[in-house]
Parts: C-alpha cells; structure tokens; sequence
C-alpha cells in the first residue's frame, strides 16, 4: 500500500488512480482532471476555515488536457532537483 511522505502524495495519487479506473470499468465518463483542497497545518487564527498550509492537488488524467505550464524562476528556490 503506498503511503504519503511528506510532499510525496503516492497514495493520493492511487487513491484517484483506482476511482478513474472503477469509474471507466463501470462505463462511466471519464473525466480529464480532478482537483481537491487539502485543508493541512494549524487553523490560521480560532475557527477559521482556512489552514497555515491549505492547498489545491491538481491530478491531470488526460496530458492532452495540458495546453502549457510555466517554472518559477529563480527555479533553484522553488526546485532544487531541476
């Protein structure tokens, strides 16, 4: 069973993988992407909502769907591994 490490979300990634797959096997349409707000952290102040590091997954299931993308710069700061 994959497990989450960190930023490493492998079992979020199987968790939509496995729903994309069992929706296509039941003959339902398939959708192109899917994108959940991930509520992570401490409430930002008593009652709030909103999370110290509240964030939105994009999982792209069709690339075709991808029309560009851009790096931020300096790409050393945001990505070390680049």
């Amino acid at each position: 069973m994959p497990v989450n490490k960190g930023n490493n979300r492998a079992l979020d990634c199987s968790v939509i993988k496995y729903i994309h797959q069992a929706n296509a096997d039941a003959g339902k349409q398939s959708l192109d992407t899917i994108r959940c707000a991930y509520p992570e952290g401490e409430e930002i102040y008593p009652g709030a909502t909103i999370s110290s590091r509240l964030h939105i997954q994009i999982c792209v299931c069709n690339p075709d769907s991808i029309k560009g993308y851009f790096l931020p710069k300096p790409l050393s700061k945001y990505n070390p591994h680049l």
